[in-house]
């Protein structure tokens, strides 16, 4: 059953991906294989192309290894001298250099500016940076750290900004206005769906917790009223599309219940919205979203997710039996393939 979901998975956009294109250089093939999932095929052709100067080659590796949401069950299974081996550079050190930092030290501009934008340091020339060398998902970190460490006239000046990321306006939003309980959930809800929301409505309030924290914080009923807006968010937004796609074809039946399985179990709006390119600048982020390696990023994050005691698999636990029976039996075949 898990195979057949991974090449369920993988056959599908085939199709979408642009193998003509790429099928020229190495870089090209390395690239079309890790799309489509395959990480004992790709990981090591990429760290031989790093090691041979492949630049693109070095920043993509060095992006993998750090934002990849959903490692594959090859990954998982490597020990850490395997995986320095595959994602670090060989020198004489313990643990070997990421090859982000062999850029950044060669001088490479997106290398430094990407390792930059891990710093915790409210920066708006950082974030502008970014967007002009063709990095927006990597605004992601930065733009949180205006919103939560900047002052007020930053937050003015990047909510004014159109290179904002949009889904992240609610939480610039919730940062910037007046407390309210659950506010980083109230700010989510109004920005995905176009109806007033009462803050002291219960059911408001519900969908709020759901919506900040994910599954156990929230209301997941079918009856509570904001459900099927969130649920249509889910199905439409680009931000989403992975979650739509791999519903429409796992659950086609429960599309919008699946979707809403997969929000709770990756912990809210503001987790959900992070499925992106590695390195836009390699792979183009709506390309990234319409492939494989997408989808099998929700579906790993979810498969992997535990509870906050780290005592059960969240897909497990009593609250969980109240959502999609389909999405959860998807994550609960995928959690086979790690063990």
């Amino acid at each position: 059953m898990v195979k057949s979901i991974f090449v369920a998975l993988t056959v599908a956009a085939q199709i979408a991906i642009t193998p003509v294109a790429r099928a020229d250089s190495s870089l090209g093939q390395a690239v079309e294989l890790w799309l489509q999932g395959d990480d004992e095929q790709a990981l090591p052709m990429l760290a031989e192309l790093a090691a041979e100067g492949d630049v693109e080659a070095r920043l993509l590796l060095g992006r993998i290894e750090t934002s990849d949401l959903g490692p594959s069950p090859y990954r998982q299974s490597l020990g850490p001298k395997q995986s320095r081996k595959l994602f670090r550079q060989k020198d004489w050190s313990a643990f070997g250099q990421s090859w982000l930092t062999v850029e950044a030290r060669a001088g490479n501009e997106l290398a430094q500016t990407l390792l930059q934008a891990k710093h915790p340091n409210p920066n708006l020339d950082l974030i502008a940076k970014l967007n002009a060398l063709g990095e927006h998902q990597a605004t992601d970190y930065p733009t949180r750290i205006v919103a939560l460490y900047g002052s007020a006239s930053m937050r003015e000046t990047l909510q004014a900004n159109d290179q904002v990321m949009q889904a992240l306006k609610p939480y610039l939003a919730y940062l910037s206005q007046t407390p309210e309980p659950r506010g980083d959930g109230l700010a989510a809800l109004r920005h995905i769906q176009p109806d007033p929301v009462d803050a002291s409505s219960d059911q408001a309030l519900g969908m709020a917790g759901l919506l900040a924290l994910g599954l156990g914080y929230g209301d997941i009923s079918p009856d509570n009223p904001w459900r099927q807006s969130v649920e249509n968010w889910l199905m439409s937004s680009e931000a989403t599309h992975p979650i739509a796609q791999l519903c429409n074809q796992q659950c086609a039946d429960d599309a919008p219940a699946c979707a809403f399985a997969f929000l709770a179990l990756t912990g809210g709006y503001f987790e959900v919205i992070r499925i992106d390119s590695p390195l836009e600048t390699v792979i183009p982020q709506n390309e990234f979203l319409d492939s494989p390696r997408a989808r099998l990023m929700v579906l790993r994050r979810a498969a992997l997710a535990r509870t906050e005691t780290n005592l059960e698999w969240l897909s497990e636990t009593e609250p969980a039996a109240n959502l999609s029976a389909c999405a959860i039996k998807l994550v609960n075949d995928e959690r086979q393939a790690y063990e």
